[in-house]
């Protein structure tokens, strides 16, 4: 009798032991690939957008979706329960917990200005391949050109213009542009008098909220990251913002250009070495960290290799960083210059704060926005300045930027 209870007793170890070791295995590849939900709690409610992974033997790959846009993952990592979702040239990941049931639970951390990661809190639902729940509207009133001007908390006020689009089943996509870039893609859903849109590519997780209101204007709200909030207001109108080109004190305008920095080696590189000398010079001032900058990057990669590539043209990137360490700032623009293929010269040049950065660079007045670009005669004197970047997301004012470059380089180049 004693012998057949300890014989139960070793048989029901032995399947709890089984239990229990299926229990603890750990997530693959194979089972993590799929489709998600995420979300990033914003103080504004859920800023929700697609992800999509996939596996690769034994690794895996991934992207984000917003409207016409894919931001694909550069790192993805998976080591036990732990996922990595990663833009190793933003400083931004995703770092989640797989859940028994598949989900994901996490933070999302970014470095910020300062040097410091902001964190928020990061879930993801398989399966769940909408952005957030539609209905099906009778009317399309959010269709169209809207002139906007948006309010911050410490009643800054600064004006921008929507441009969106509607599709059956209350889908709805666009962006806003303001006299120093856009707010990149935006997807998300309306109703007959409300919508929700929001992005997230690694550095922006923008949240859009609006209403109709009864005289046909839109009241909304806007959220950025963990604390930006501003209040905006919207009528129906066609752009009325300034072009980017008279945005800088005319002052400046003749100016002569002057540099020295290290480059991502640490050697000091200046404006008054032979290969500049008697050249016309591009040159950009941007941030790793900066969306806006990506896009005018890749634009002008393009350019130069389609048009510029065996002209007397010079480009240089002043990068103008997060942490103000040298070597964790060259670190993050050695991605930046891997990720475009880029092959002119790059300078680190100081920290992102404007004011700062304005010092480091006698010949402006003010920098008004990343990126900023500088176009310069042969004699180092400033011919124009083009103040931000409006990117592929704006359509057709996208097309305006680029003949703007075109315009300046083929002047600076007589």
């Amino acid at each position: 009798m004693l012998m057949n209870k300890r014989l139960q007793y070793l048989f029901l170890f032995s399947a709890l032991s089984v239990v229990l070791s299926a229990c603890s295995v750990s997530p693959t590849p194979k089972s993590v690939s799929g489709q998600y939900r995420g979300v990033i709690q914003s103080p504004g409610g859920e800023l929700a957008f697609p992800i999509h992974l996939k596996a690769n033997d034994k690794s895996l790959s991934g992207f984000v979706v917003n409207g016409a846009d894919t931001a694909a993952f550069d790192e993805v990592k998976l080591k036990g329960d732990s996922l990595i979702m990663g833009y190793s040239y933003y400083d931004s990941y995703l770092k989640a917990t797989v859940q028994s049931d598949g989900s994901l639970a996490g933070q999302w951390a970014r470095r910020s200005e300062g040097g410091d990661y902001i964190s928020m809190d990061f879930s993801a639902e398989k399966g769940k391949t909408y952005r957030y729940e539609t209905e099906s509207p009778e009317s399309y009133p959010f269709d169209g050109e809207w002139q906007a001007t948006f309010k911050e908390e410490d009643g800054t006020t600064f004006p921008a213009h929507g441009n969106f689009v509607s599709q059956p089943g209350g889908k709805l996509y666009g962006t806003f542009q303001t006299e120093t870039g856009d707010y990149r893609f935006l997807d998300g859903v309306f109703t007959d008098s409300t919508f929700t849109l929001s992005t997230f590519d690694g550095p922006h997780a923008f949240l859009f909220k609006g209403k109709l209101q009864p005289g046909g204007t839109i009241e909304g709200d806007f959220w950025s990251k963990d604390t930006y909030h501003a209040t905006w207001t919207a009528q129906k109108g066609e752009n009325t913002l300034r072009n980017p080109l008279q945005i800088s004190a005319e002052q400046a305008v003749g100016n002569h250009v002057t540099f020295s920095f290290p480059d991502l080696n640490g050697d000091t590189v200046s404006s008054a070495d032979p290969k500049f000398v008697n050249k016309p010079m591009l040159v950009y001032l941007f941030g790793s960290w900066c969306p806006n900058c990506a896009d005018e990057a890749r634009m002008l990669r393009k350019l130069y290799a389609q048009e510029y590539r065996d002209t007397e043209l010079q480009i240089v990137g002043l990068a103008f960083e997060y942490t103000g360490n040298f070597q964790k700032d060259a670190d993050v623009v050695s991605r930046y210059k891997k990720r475009f293929n880029i092959p002119w010269t790059l300078l680190i040049s100081g920290t992102s704060d404007k004011d700062k950065a304005a010092e480091q660079l006698p010949f402006l007045d003010q920098i008004i926005s990343y990126p900023t670009s500088i176009f310069v005669d042969r004699n180092h004197n400033i011919e124009a300045i083009h103040v931000g970047f409006n990117g592929p997301a704006t359509g057709s004012t996208y097309y305006n930027e680029i003949q703007r470059y075109k315009a300046h380089i083929n002047a600076i180049l007589e």
